[in-house]
């Protein structure tokens, strides 16, 4: 305890922290240890500062961590460029740039199996993609649930790769590995290509199906 007393009040320590610099620094620590891991203390040692530093830029740790999930959510959602007129484009946008988020930032799944994302921009995203659905035919029960199935599919299967890792099927006993029914289709981006195809086919059958009722 007094080792740790003189550790942080040694001089020459910065007693400012920079907001970018606090939520880089709880990024590289949720990321890599789950947003638990996101202390004082372990912010203060990234970044060279006291604890006290950290608790003063901060606003406390629950604050944080809910800003830095909104920051990141809103950086990924400003760099996706929408197609226009293509309701299929747009569901598939929204699919693979929840996906690469994800996986960027497994702070943000981690967060999202607790509670929605409830930032402006994913409600935005979330209204865009129904609409797109919408404009594709479905009504408004089914463009939500819609919606739902394509996000919750995603979710999924960035939970399951995560999870077991990248190289599943090729760690586990060669007899396991042949009761498998991926035991000739272990290619995890072909297992999303595919996923995803087949659910943006049903939603066309569903809307081409209400068309003619």
């Amino acid at each position: 305890m007094v080792a740790e007393s003189q550790r942080r009040a040694r001089p020459g320590r910065p007693k400012v922290v920079a907001e970018a610099a606090l939520l880089d620094a709880a990024a590289l620590l949720a990321d890599d240890g789950g947003l638990e891991s996101v202390t004082f203390r372990a912010l203060a040692e990234v970044l060279g500062v006291s604890a006290m530093a950290v608790h003063r830029a901060s606003g406390g740790i629950d604050a944080l961590r809910h800003r830095l999930i909104a920051v990141v959510v809103d950086e990924a959602i400003n760099d996706i460029a929408w197609p226009e007129g293509d309701w299929r484009g747009t569901v598939e946008t929204f699919a693979r740039g929840l996906r690469d988020l994800l996986l960027r930032h497994p702070l943000v799944l981690e967060a999202h199996s607790h509670a929605a994302l409830d930032t402006p921009a994913a409600d935005d995203v979330a209204h865009r993609v129904v609409r797109a659905l919408r404009e594709g035919g479905l009504d408004a029960e089914h463009a939500a649930y819609g919606y739902a199935a394509v996000h919750d599919f995603v979710t999924g299967h960035v939970a399951i790769r995560l999870g077991r890792g990248e190289l599943e099927l090729l760690d586990i006993p060669p007899e396991r590995r042949a009761a498998s029914v991926f035991d000739s289709f272990h290619d995890v981006e072909r297992r999303f290509q595919v996923g995803l195809g087949l659910l943006l086919d049903g939603l066309t059958v569903a809307a081409e199906r209400r068309a003619r009722a």
